[in-house]
Formats: structure tokens, sequence, C-alpha cells
């Protein structure tokens, strides 16, 4: 088994992980920050394929879920499967002695999501959603811009995943049938995440679903609006998008922030970049987000830095969690608020109205 050293004389206890899945999200947002943060070992991963063992030929290939279940050495479930399984594989995992981790969407349903609460208190584990774009650059940035006080009062505020895969090839379960949940509880999670970060639970939702693929059974976009008392927080993706507009675009009632480009670290893990490389993260001059604002009493307008993305903050907190009872970043509040926005958001899609929002 590898085990990786911990700096220090003092031996420092590892947190031993099971992975469950060795897809994109497996392979791409998981593995390679298990196997790079030295507070976990990755143990064990869970794949019926042969490209797990060559990328990780110390760690211990299963072909089935219940033999990582069945090994007491294991403290940390993280769930890869698809999406309709997380929500069972998270409570079995639990059931069985395991802190879990659970890919987004952590559920299909929020009933789903209480189920999983109910789990995780009755056998005492642990619950991490992975909402990991919390650890996005741009998005770090900006919560430093509105929480120094650059823009003021925020009065309007966008946020777009834009995406062009006009054909259906990856993950078609999402899309092939009605119940694989589309763009919205794909990307979904992310934006919603992103939203109630900064600004908590809305009051009202409004939402747009479509289909605009040919073969796809559920929504391939969507443009949902979250009503807050003195906000608009609109927030869109969609997959049929080859020229893109702004990643984020935020007015406050001191200014505004305008910034393009996705954050770098989904593209350098896809092309086998390792989280602890150098310019991991560091977001392109290009792409650097125009602040237009007062500062320090002087009109600014010009490019405002972004902060590194950080995919490993995600890995560090469910450490501190496990290991220091420190409070997660990522509740499993978050997570059942964002499915219940979702839930409002497909309510408003079918009866064509704004639905008013309460948790």
């Amino acid at each position: 088994m590898n085990v990786k050293p911990i700096a220090g004389e003092s031996p420092t206890p590892i947190i031993q992980v099971g992975l469950v899945g060795f897809g994109l999200s497996g392979k791409v947002f998981h593995a390679p920050f298990i196997d790079n943060n030295p507070f976990i070992n990755l143990h064990s991963i869970v794949s019926t394929g042969k490209e797990a063992g060559s990328l990780y030929p110390n760690t211990r290939i299963l072909t089935n879920f219940q033999s990582l279940l069945d090994d007491p050495q294991i403290d940390l479930v993280v769930v890869c499967t698809p999406s309709a399984m997380h929500a069972n594989h998270a409570k079995l995992a639990m059931q069985s002695g395991k802190h879990v981790v659970v890919e987004k969407p952590f559920a299909m349903s929020s009933a789903g999501v209480i189920e999983m609460m109910e789990t995780a208190k009755i056998t005492g584990k642990l619950l991490f959603p992975y909402h990991n774009r919390r650890w996005d650059g741009d998005f770090q940035t900006l919560k430093h811009i509105i929480r120094v006080g650059y823009l003021g009062e925020v009065l309007e505020f966008e946020s777009r995943f834009e995406r062009f895969n006009p054909i259906i090839a990856r993950a078609s379960w999402r899309f092939d049938q009605p119940e694989g949940g589309g763009t919205l509880f794909d990307l979904g999670p992310h934006l919603i995440d992103q939203a109630i970060c900064l600004f908590g639970s809305p009051q009202a939702v409004s939402c747009r679903l479509l289909n605009q693929r040919k073969g796809s059974k559920t929504n391939d976009s969507f443009d949902l609006t979250l009503i807050y008392p003195q906000l608009t927080a609109r927030l869109k993706a969609g997959l049929m998008i080859r020229e893109s507009g702004p990643r984020f675009m935020v007015h406050g009632s001191l200014g505004s922030f305008i910034k393009y480009g996705a954050d770098p670290q989904e593209d350098q893990l896809r092309k086998g970049k390792k989280p602890q490389s150098r310019n991991f993260g560091v977001d392109p001059q290009k792409n650097v987000g125009l602040l237009n604002s007062v500062v320090n009493g002087m009109n600014f307008r010009g490019k405002y830095e972004t902060i590194p993305g950080n995919y490993m903050g995600f890995y560090n907190d469910v450490t501190l969690a496990i290991l220091n009872n420190k409070k997660q970043q990522v509740t499993v509040e978050d997570a059942l608020l964002n499915l219940k926005i979702i839930e409002a958001a497909m309510k408003s899609h079918e009866e064509q109205r704004i639905v008013n929002f309460s948790m």
C-alpha cells in the first residue's frame, strides 16, 4: 500500500480512502487530489476498467462496491457513480462505518438528501457534498471583491457555464432518459452553490429549461433566476454555445466586475497536469477580470488579478473536518437548499410561473 509521508516528527493520522467510480469525475476531479494530499491515502478504487490500475499501480483495484464496504481499513468513501446511485451508495457507506464525499448532484431529490442526513445522524458519520467550484479562482476573486466592498450592495448577478457539445456523447445517461437530470442536475449544482454561498436562500425562483440537441430527452440548457429582495441572480448554462459570453457579470451600487473565461483547473486536469505542479490553477492574463469601481476614494477602472484556483482546498477541508472536527465549509444543509432550488426551478418551468421559495 502506498502511504505518503507526513512532514513533522510525530505521526499524523492518514485517512484511508476508497474511490467508487473512475469515469471523468473520479479520474480527473478526485483521484489527483486524494493522491497528492499528504493526509490522505488512495487505498482502493472500485472500477471495472484497466485505466485506474495503470495510473495508480500502488492502489488496490476492486471490481465491486461491497468489497469496499466490507474493508474495515477504509475511513472515507468517495462516491463518483452515476447520479441516481449517489444517495443509496452514500447511505450504504455510512452504514458500513465510513465518512462519505458525494459528487454532484448530491442526490436526485431533496427527499433523498433528507434520508442521507438522517443516516449520517444515526451513524455519526460525516457527509461532504462535492461542490468544488467554491475553490474556482474567479469565484474566490469575486467573493473577495464583494467582501471588501468594491461593488457596494450587489444588485445584479449573472453567472454562466457555456459549452459547445452538439452531439450527446459523454455521460449520455444524463440526456437520453427523462430522469437523467440533464444540464440542470449536471452544471446547475455548481452555479446554484456559488450563488447561495454569496447571497443565501432566495425568495422566489424562475426557470426555463430547453431541449436543444437531437436525441436529448431532458434539458440541454437552462435559464434560472434566483430572486432576492434587492438582487436578481441569473444563472445560465448551455451546451450549444460556440462563442461564450462573460463567466461573471456583477453590478452593484459602487461598481461592476466582468470576467471572461473559465477557471483553468478543469482543462489542466483533463490534460494530466497535477495539482501541485507549477502554475496549476493560475488564470491566463487574457482572462483577468475588469473592475470598474471606487477604490480608496478614487475611481478605478482596470484589470483585477485572479486569485489562483485551488480544488485541493476541498480535500483540505475534508481532512480538517475528519481529523480536527472543524466545521465543513460546504454543509449538507447547503446541498439540501441546492436540491430544493432545483426542484423549484423544475416546477417553475412546468407551470410557467415564478415559484415562491422557502426552506
